[in-house]
């Protein structure tokens, strides 16, 4: 008796265990995604260089040592000497390669973070894009079957009809046409439905035991972000690009003019004969240069025009960028609160219809309406809970398409 009322109290958690649940196949899926995977490595990548670029703006340094055996000594000279130094030295110009270089690679270690952090968001939303589409079908298959239950129950009742003389061949035929349009509606949505699971479980890389998805459930109420298009990734990104151009228009213009390097050199040497270290030298010393190409000016003005004409290119694309972010934003926002208002009208026809099958099943019962029109009546109502489910399911798929547009956290996680 205990042994039969553990099993009744875990019967839920196997059921759970038996569905597919959103947040585990996004999660399952961020590990095994090839994108993602790529998109890591190019901020990995990114932030190597931007390393690499920090240590080149430290001075140069090196350590020497070395013996000398000379077989043929000058009298009085050393047949064996030895000798170890340190060196160090930088050189600081106007138009510094390795500054520049150091705020290239940080400019692209931002943009490498970004895309990564949109490449996930991105994925997350298209795996509850295919989950939403996955949940519709089948949604609507069951409701499907029920209706063929029904009309099959119709056609049934007809032929009885048609013996007795109360209708004729010609709706026996109709009721049997609805029966087979039923069952291809069906066969129709079993191939829409296997498709959209294949692609949903190729998109995570799992493979598909059949289970259910675990349904999702609408917040009607939920507060939407409001449109801030500057703080989108793809615009943050496209700043970053615009950065970028100006960087390289200001190292141009000091291309043009004259060259000032200042340079600093700390050199110490010790040495001496047979590893004595008894004589030391040192040297240090400060060098200003300063030097002008005469045709710099003509070299790089091509290069210069060119750069101001990308820059400009990259201004264009922020602004249509802002302008494409804020329509889409007010087309979906308008979209969403038709959603919901087809929302209210469904539920109350919803209401309405289960109202009329209550109402319908009594009359049955008393005699004043055939199964026929107690059939109608119930499908009818299938008919409006299709409608219905499908609309909740458009307003989730709305809401986090508007998070998505804005790069708000998918789902509030990702």
């Amino acid at each position: 008796m205990r042994t039969i009322i553990v099993i009744i109290l875990l019967l839920p958690v196997f059921l759970v265990a038996q569905q597919y649940q959103l947040d585990d196949l996004i999660s399952h899926g961020m590990k095994q995604s090839f994108s993602l995977q790529k998109s890591e490595l190019n901020s990995a990548s990114a932030t190597s260089s931007l390393n690499s670029a920090k240590w080149n703006l430290l001075p140069d340094a090196s350590a020497n040592a070395g013996v000398k055996k000379d077989f043929d000594p000058l009298p009085g000279g050393d047949k064996l000497s030895s000798s170890a130094g340190l060196s160090i030295s930088k050189t600081i110009s106007l138009n510094d390669a390795s500054y520049f270089n150091y705020r290239y690679a940080s400019l692209e270690n931002r943009i490498a973070e970004l895309r990564l952090n949109s490449a996930r968001r991105s994925y997350a939303y298209q795996v509850f894009t295919a989950y939403i589409e996955v949940l519709n079908a089948a949604r609507q298959r069951s409701s499907l079957e029920e209706n063929l239950q029904i009309q099959t129950r119709v056609w049934e009742q007809s032929k009885v009809m048609l013996q007795l003389g109360k209708t004729t061949p010609f709706e026996v035929k109709q009721s049997e046409i609805a029966v087979l349009n039923s069952n291809i509606a069906i066969m129709q949505l079993e191939n829409t439905i296997s498709n959209a699971r294949s692609r949903l479980f190729a998109l995570v890389q799992m493979n598909d035991e059949g289970y259910q998805l675990a349904d999702l459930e609408p917040v009607l109420d939920k507060q939407l972000p409001s449109c801030a298009p500057e703080k989108t990734a793809d615009v943050i990104i496209l700043n970053q690009e615009l950065k970028r151009n100006e960087l390289e228009l200001k190292q141009n213009k000091l291309d043009n003019f004259p060259r000032v390097n200042l340079a600093y050199n700390y050199d110490r040497t010790v040495s001496g004969a047979d590893f004595d270290f008894d004589r030391y030298n040192t040297n240090h010393g400060v060098s200003l240069s300063l030097s002008y190409p005469l045709l710099n000016y003509f070299k790089n003005g091509e290069n210069t025009s060119r750069t101001k004409i990308i820059r400009q290119l990259s201004k264009l694309a922020v602004d249509e960028k802002n302008d494409q972010i804020l329509r889409d934003y007010n087309s979906n926002v308008q979209e969403l609160q038709y959603l919901l208002r087809m929302n209210e009208l469904y539920t109350d026809k919803l209401a309405q219809s289960r109202e009329q099958i209550t109402q319908a099943e009594e009359r049955y019962r008393l005699g004043l309406i055939e199964l026929l029109e107690l059939d109608k009546t119930r499908t009818d109502y299938i008919d409006a809970d299709i409608a219905y489910n499908a609309n909740r399911y458009q307003i989730i798929a709305k809401q986090e398409a508007i998070n998505h547009l804005l790069s708000e956290p998918i789902l509030g996680k990702w």
